[in-house]
């Protein structure tokens, strides 16, 4: 009955209302419509593009050549990964910026001249801000578009699981970390490097995770002594242990991650497990030495791992594969002792900071500036913290040497 009542309704506005009507009185025809987004929403480096072009970049995307051409924020970080990944690219696209920057500012000095002046003045670091942005897209797209179109399955891989799978290692969908097996470096791909290493065997383990809890823990040791005669005890200094500890979540994201992740995970806990080795007729144990990586808090820093535990969240869910019914998702809790690659001492470097200088003398850690008045090779040196250049260690030293090469020249030495 209500549906009766529902086309009695509407057939009151039969005849009266066309709703193409619109479109034929603008002289258009409904098969005539042209794309709905405007010339103003397909652009690359601010310049638009015609409908056929951006068509035929549609078609390119099906073939994993993706080049976003939708003017937002997203696809201008995406546009600039790809024309300032190429140094020669890269000129042409400092070329376009410059000039669409500077063609905007005159265009709107008269309505806004501080403005302008000021976005005129600000080319160079807007250029910075676009090799930035490319840079840390670059690191972003390794994590892997899983609901991407992917063209052509390996077989080999195929055949290999029950059900089907979107393609393999070298496919765009996939996590480029987690699909790198043990042994191999995959940490320059993560957006922060975290990875383990294994001395001995000369393995790799990287993990793309999420870190949580991290703790530097450091304990001292004093020995305490009570004299005849005296109410108050004398403390000795005896030394220092050092202990992080920390967890990280970690997860596949496509199944054919799966294999690979579990092995990495089997052979970090061989990393509390001593190696074998054949001597004077037997064998006898190698302790398992790693090096730890956390971004740049932790650079290649040899420890060991005093104690790991894994688990299980409820929430995760499991494999259903036969050989393949494992958890997807699962926590891992590690307790790592800090040896350490620096002399132990109250002037010394304890963390990676690459414009620390690991020294034991009165100056302490600071990078300094020669003083060309005074001996350099001495500690008469003076500070310089005006700028930034410090923390680029490399440009830092190099200017060092020059300033040194030159004090040497002008004191005609030719150490």
């Amino acid at each position: 009955m209500a549906l009766v009542d529902l086309k009695s309704n509407l057939n009151q506005f039969k005849g009266k209302f066309k709703p193409d009507e619109a479109y034929e009185k603008s002289g258009r025809k409904i098969n005539e419509l042209e794309s709905t987004v405007s010339s103003e929403g397909r652009q690359i480096l601010g310049q638009s593009i015609s409908s056929g072009a951006s068509t035929f970049l549609k078609g390119l995307k099906a073939f994993g050549v993706d080049i976003p051409i939708e003017n937002n924020y997203e696809n201008s970080i995406k546009q600039n990964s790809i024309f300032y990944a190429n140094d020669t690219i890269s000129n042409i696209a400092n070329t376009a910026t410059r000039f669409e920057t500077i063609r905007k500012a005159v265009k709107n000095f008269k309505d806004d001249p501080i403005g302008s002046i000021e976005k005129g003045l600000s080319i160079g670091e807007d250029i910075k801000l676009k090799k930035y942005q490319a840079k840390a897209y670059g690191k972003i797209k390794t994590i892997g578009g899983q609901g991407s179109r992917v063209l052509g399955v390996s077989q080999k891989v195929s055949r290999t699981f029950q059900g089907p799978i979107k393609g393999d290692r070298s496919s765009k969908n996939v996590d480029k970390v987690n699909i790198t097996p043990y042994g191999e470096d995959a940490s320059d791909k993560d957006i922060i490097p975290f990875k383990f290493y294994d001395v001995y065997n000369e393995k790799h383990i990287t993990f793309r995770a999420i870190l949580s809890g991290i703790t530097d823990n450091v304990t001292t040791e004093y020995n305490t002594e009570r004299y005849i005669g005296r109410s108050e005890n004398v403390h000795t200094y005896q030394g220092a242990n050092r202990q992080l500890s920390f967890t990280f979540d970690i997860f596949p994201k496509t199944r054919q991650e799966m294999p690979v992740l579990w092995e990495k995970i089997n052979y970090l806990y061989g990393m509390c497990y001593p190696n074998y080795i054949d001597a004077y007729g037997g064998q006898t144990m190698v302790s398992p030495i790693t090096t730890l990586t956390i971004g740049n808090l932790y650079s290649d820093t040899p420890g060991y791992i005093s104690s790991i535990n894994l688990s299980i969240p409820d929430n995760s869910t499991w494999e259903i594969e036969d050989n393949l019914q494992l958890p997807h998702y699962c926590q891992i809790a590690v307790e790592y002792v800090y040896i350490g690659k620096y002399l132990p001492n109250a002037k010394g470097k304890h963390f990676e900071l690459n414009w620390l200088k690991d020294s034991n003398e009165k100056r302490g850690t600071l990078l300094t500036t020669p003083d060309p008045t005074l001996d350099p090779r001495g500690d008469n040196l003076i500070v310089d913290r005006k700028d930034y250049k410090w923390i680029k260690e490399t440009s830092l030293r190099e200017e060092l040497k020059a300033n040194l090469t030159e004090w040497f020249k002008s004191i005609g030495s030719d150490q």
